[in-house]
């Protein structure tokens, strides 16, 4: 996902640039997050850390999540267990995708990182870019991934990445042989192979557009103060009307069970059937960054590492931790 900048991070670059320290880099990033929320489990473990999670994605039966200093969580039972996996970097994770039997995430200061074995082990991939990359997706044997300055492509499942033009975006989906962008200030982008990107005009100008998803021939984008906007035409024609029921940011939307459902802050919204005409508000306490779908059931991200499921988008169970 993918949905905040986070002003620490500019403080990062500023302190990198500025600092003439020789050590690891990674290391003095870390130093200078926020630190991460811990909680006291039980008498016979008082207290753990727990990170925020920024993204999750489902593929070959696995649900992978990442998030904040390189976390990485990981499912092989439909949310019910979940495993911690080490990705080699402290660096913050902010999307993920699965596609060729490989799972991508993209990141702070240009991380790319690819697994082949279900989250399990990571590798690094190789971009000449530094700046923050916040979506990524896979389509045609491509994996296309978008951030706050240009738009990268690579076809050796994240092994190398190629810069293909400049664009301030924040997700990316791929449907009916199509990939489609969404970013700052209603941007929409779309490329059939990840090569050349066309610009389109959302009618969302004015609020960012931080996710967006492919589902029943449908492209559905969610932004800021409850935007919703969808594509019947593969992102060249947008409908502004949809109404998301809610003024609150939304992060994220995912299809599944014939349905929508898109979460934000303190937000859960559902469409009544699989056109997305209508939506409604079915959660006001829960906020995540990240949903996906896969084998039946929504899952959502947050956090404090918080994870929830659903079959329908208005009844939630906690799973983690």
């Amino acid at each position: 996902m993918k949905n905040r900048l986070n002003i620490l991070i500019i403080l990062v670059f500023i302190f990198s640039s500025c600092s003439d320290f020789s050590g690891n880099e990674d290391a003095v990033e870390a130093s200078l997050k926020p630190a991460p929320a811990t909680r006291t489990t039980s008498p016979n473990n008082p207290t753990r850390t727990y990170y925020d999670l920024d993204a999750i994605t489902f593929g070959n039966n696995t649900f992978v999540a990442v998030g904040e200093r390189g976390t990485v969580r990981t499912s092989s039972d439909n949310g019910a267990t979940w495993d911690n996996r080490t990705s080699g970097t402290t660096r913050q994770l902010y999307e993920i995708a699965y596609g060729d039997s490989t799972f991508v995430t993209v990141g702070e200061r240009a991380t790319n990182l690819y697994s082949s074995d279900n989250g399990a082990t990571w590798s690094s991939g190789t971009t000449t870019e530094t700046s923050n990359y916040y979506g990524v997706a896979n389509g045609d044997n491509v994996f296309a991934a978008v951030g706050n300055v240009d738009i990268l492509r690579s076809t050796d499942n994240g092994s190398n990445w190629t810069t293909i033009t400049t664009a301030n975006l924040r997700d990316v989906a791929f449907g009916n042989s199509t990939f489609v962008a969404c970013g700052a200030n209603g941007a929409v982008y779309e490329s059939a192979n990840g090569s050349s990107w066309t610009s389109r005009t959302s009618g969302a100008s004015g609020n960012t557009l931080n996710g967006i998803t492919f589902g029943n021939n449908l492209f559905f984008a969610v932004g800021s103060s409850g935007t919703l906007i969808k594509s019947t035409d593969n992102g060249t024609n947008w409908d502004t009307s949809p109404d998301s029921t809610v003024t609150t940011n939304l992060y994220s939307i995912a299809y599944g069970n014939n349905i929508f459902v898109a979460i934000g802050s303190n937000t859960v919204i559902a469409s009544s059937d699989n056109t997305g005409s209508t939506f409604g508000i079915k959660e006001t306490n829960y906020s995540f960054n990240d949903v996906t779908f896969g084998n039946g059931v929504f899952v959502a991200v947050g956090n404090d590492e918080i994870i929830y499921t659903s079959t329908d988008g208005d009844t939630w169970t906690k799973v983690y931790p």
